[in-house]
């Protein structure tokens, strides 16, 4: 007789199809990681409206959960994957292509949420100069997908001799495997880069601007 998958085991399947890591199931939550990875354990069962905001966020119901009864989708919402981007500083996002992007990862305290598709790579950062103005403005939130190749004119971050800058991409022309390329801002106090001139490395295209009211 096959063993019945018990309830920890199904909500460690629902994070992982989803692509969440406990600590970011725990922050939409609004639980501790340790509670995650309790009820996975099944040290403890999650109770009342834990429950419930675990069935929304797993996309799936709350009785599939604890007894694995019944369909394993609420028949009342298909709501798109939400992936969990993390948060990380301009300076972290200098190492994002190198080795280091997994512990950074695992490393980040801070998420963005988001139902767009997007790959295991996305990053999320925060502007910090006025070179994008008016358009992007110093504390807007912006995701960035490495595995979206850019198109000209789109708005991306970008190596400038190993400093991460969001920038607008502009193809210039392709030398056999090379890309000659160049990188603007919008404010014209900036200079524009060339990649024939400097180190030029693009990080990710822009997914998403997230902005939130200040005070």
């Amino acid at each position: 007789m096959m063993k019945k998958e018990s309830s920890g085991e199904r909500i460690r399947a629902r994070r992982k199809a989803l692509q969440l890591t406990q600590q970011a199931l725990a922050k939409i939550i609004g639980v501790s990681h340790v509670a995650v990875s309790q009820w996975e354990k099944e040290e403890t069962v999650p109770r009342g409206e834990n429950l419930l905001r675990l069935a929304q966020w797993l996309q799936c119901t709350a009785a599939w959960i604890i007894d694995g009864d019944g369909e394993v989708f609420a028949t009342h919402a298909k709501a798109a994957p939400v992936a969990a981007v993390p948060l990380i500083s301009l300076a972290q996002a200098s190492a994002w292509l190198s080795e280091e992007r997994l512990l950074l990862k695992q490393q980040a305290a801070h998420f963005l949420y988001s139902e767009s598709q997007l790959s295991d790579g996305a990053l999320a950062v925060t502007i910090d100069d006025q070179a994008m103005q008016p358009d992007y403005r110093p504390g807007d939130k912006v995701i960035f997908d490495p595995d979206v190749q850019p198109q000209p004119g789109d708005v991306v971050l970008a190596l400038v001799d190993g400093v991460a800058r969001v920038r607008i991409y502009r193809l210039q022309t392709q030398q056999q495997d090379e890309q000659i390329f160049t990188l603007r801002a919008l404010n014209d106090d900036f200079p524009q880069l060339h990649s024939a001139d400097s180190a030029l490395e693009i990080i990710g295209t822009l997914m998403e601007l997230r902005r939130y009211r200040s005070g």
